[in-house]
This record gives structure tokens, C-alpha cells and sequence, in this order.
């Protein structure tokens, strides 16, 4: 079925692209741009429908362990459970494996997912929970790794601390080499697939996103080089990049406070050039966008749990197909217009030199 929209589609494009008189044609398709985008969306859609594959072949999860980062709560907690039920021995890491989110893990699966206290920027909380992995596998190997864990800080670079670039670099990049090499030779030995959750926001970068993206920029390209050098030993490296989703991570009430915090600590110069009227509604509108943020997590958690049980993964996965379309598109427009669309979206309605 997918198939045959996808089919109709095409042919509906080449109609359209050759009658050139048309009234589509004539209007709206006339101006260079909108002609681009249209076109553009058109064939991506009907590549999307006649190029997907269902249903997919999975692995068998008999004997299969996987090991999970950031499993507190979120993305890495659902998947945890997700997995658990499929069958596969699920090792999910905790920084707080006392409380809540750590303990119904345990309790809801009846014991069967272990809660391992993993710190991803503490090496010796690695390396410890390296040694949990090994004496707890049992008849099992380590099928797959999957780099969850992540923190985001959404302010303006002039506000935004060294200590808070170090910090999310730390976790969200250094993190994830630092659990991937120290988990390397289990995943070697299985032929498995290491899977890093990275964000769209490592294709694009957004005002008041720089820190963010910069890591996740990063993380994608760490992905590339190590699925390349990973290849001659038969092992998988896949991404995953969400958009806007409503995890604790990028809760309202959290990255509003994170905000205030780091403008009381702005020096005073910096504060007066930008004024308290603009930060207020930079504030604003950060509680605008995580309004429109996605809050169905679970289309992200089904493509997590595709890279992982899947026989023949992609290599890059984006949640959600529209989020998909148009970071496809936005990827080939010129850097000018990109700025404009992104600019139209997160501009603040506050002019700096009046609110000095």
C-alpha cells in the first residue's frame, strides 16, 4: 500500500512538474523557491513510501544483553523496559539508582533489568559498571550499547558559562567515548552495534541552542568515524536524532531556572547591553517552544528500539517523518535563508537597544 501511494505520488509530481500550465504551475509554483520546497517535500515522500521496508527482520533476543545510559527516566527508561519485554537481559545505567525512576525498573520487571550505577563522566563508574556487565552476563554476550544519557542547556552564548559548555560536553560527548570504549570489546566479541543518541539539533544549530547543538554536533561525528573504523569487525553504529521532545532534560521550569541562574551570574556590563525586558522574554519564549515540543516519546523509543533489533538497522535515524522532511530540505537550502527561517521562529520580539 505504502508502495502504491508512493508510486501516485511520483507520477502526480511528473505530471504536475511537465503541464507547466497549470494553475499550481502558474501561481504558487512560479517563484524559484516554493517551487524547490515543493518539489523537494513531493520527492522525498514518495521516496520515503516506495523505499520502506516492512515488516523488518529482527535479531533473536535469546542470549542478547544490551546496556542502556541515562535509564533515571526518559527516553532511556522506556527502552529499558521495551527491550526487557522483548526479551533481551537489559543492564539499564542509573545516576541515581536509589530513587524512583531506577527502583521501579527493577521492581516492575520483577528483577530482571539491573539497575547499574553509572555516572558517564566518572571513570571509575565506568569501569565499575564494566565489571557489574561482565560478572552478570551469565550465558549471555552484550548484543548492544546504546548511549542515552544527555543534558541540555538551552541560553544564549553570552549567558551561558564556560563551566556549563565544559559540563554538557562532558556528559553528551566525552560521555559517550568515554562508555563506548570501555564497552568496545564486549560488543567486538558479540558482532553487536553501539547506538548513540544524538538530536537534529546536531544537523542545525538554532539561537540559544549553540552549547547544545555543539555537542550533539560532535556526538554525530564521533558516530561517523567510529561506524567506519567499527566496520572491518562486522559492528553497527547508529543514531538516533529526536527533535523537540518533552523529556525532564528540557522540562520548562528546569531550563527557565538553569536561565535565571546563569543571568545572575552574568556581569553586569553584559546584562545592561541586552536589559532585563529582552531576558524576560527570551524566557517567554523558551516556554513557547516547549509548548510546541513533541510529546508522544515513544515514536523516539520505537526507532531505539529498531536500531537495536533490527538485522539491518539505518544508519541515521530521525523521529517522526515530517521532522525528517524538513531537516532533509532545510539541509540543501542556502545558509541565508536557514538563518531567515530560523531567525522568523526564535526571534526575540524585544529590540536590545530599547531595552537598555
Amino acid at each position: 500500500m505504502k508502495r502504491l501511494a508512493g508510486l501516485v505520488l511520483l507520477v502526480l509530481g511528473l505530471g504536475i512538474y511537465f503541464n507547466q500550465q497549470s494553475v499550481l504551475c502558474t501561481t504558487v509554483l512560479s517563484k524559484p523557491l516554493y517551487a524547490a520546497v515543493f518539489y523537494a517535500v513531493l520527492g522525498l515522500t514518495a521516496v520515503y513510501l516506495l523505499t520502506s521496508r516492512s515488516p523488518k527482520l529482527c535479531v533473536c533476543p535469546t542470549g542478547k544483553a544490551v546496556i542502556i545510559t541515562g535509564c533515571d527516566s526518559g527516553f532511556g527508561n522506556s527502552l529499558a523496559r521495551r527491550l526487557d519485554k522483548l526479551g533481551f537481559k537489559v543492564f539499564a545505567g542509573c545516576l541515581a539508582p536509589d530513587r524512583k525512576g531506577a527502583t521501579q525498573l527493577e521492581e516492575d520487571s520483577g528483577g530482571r533489568i539491573q539497575v547499574v550505577e553509572l555516572n558517564v563522566t566518572d571513570d571509575q563508574h565506568v569501569r565499575c559498571a564494566v565489571r557489574f556487565v561482565k560478572q552478570n552476563l551469565g550465558d549471555h554476550t552484550l548484543w548492544a550499547c546504546v548511549n542515552n544519557a544527555g543534558i541540555a542547556v538551552f541560553q544564549e552564548i553570552e549567558w551561558c558559562s564556560v563551566i556549563q559548555f565544559q559540563q554538557i560536553m562532558d556528559v553528551n560527548v566525552i560521555g559517550v567515548v568515554r562508555v563506548t570504549k570501555a564497552f568496545l570489546p564486549l560488543i567486538r566479541a558479540s558482532k553487536g552495534r553501539v547506538v548513540n543518541v544524538a538530536s537534529l539539533a546536531g544537523r542545525f544549530t538554532v539561537p540559544s541552542f549553540a552549547a547544545y547543538s555543539m555537542s550533539k554536533k560532535a556526538c554525530i561525528a564521533f558516530s561517523d568515524g567510529l561506524r567506519q573504523e567499527m566496520n572491518k569487525f562486522d559492528i553497527k553504529v547508529i543514531t538516533v536524532e529526536p527533535g523537540l521532545y518533552k523529556t525532564p532534560i528540557a522540562a520548562t521550569d528546569y531550563l527557565i531556572d538553569t536561565n535565571r541562574k546563569s543571568w545572575a551570574e552574568t556581569p553586569t556590563e553584559v546584562k545592561d547591553v541586552y536589559g532585563e525586558e529582552y531576558f524576560d522574554a527570551f524566557l517567554k519564549n523558551i516556554e513557547g517552544q516547549m509548548k510546541r515540543a513533541r510529546s508522544n516519546v515513544e515514536e523516539v523509543v520505537d526507532q531505539m528500539v529498531e536500531a537495536v533489533t533490527t538485522k539491518e538497522p539505518h544508519v541515521r535515524y530521525v523521529p517522526n517523518f515530517m521532522s525528517n522532511v524538513r531537516a532533509s530540505i532545510l539541509m540543501y537550502l542556502p545558509t541565508s535563508i536557514t538563518d531567515r527561517f530560523f531567525e522568523s521562529i526564535y526571534k526575540i520580539k524585544v529590540d536590545v537597544k530599547k531595552a537598555t
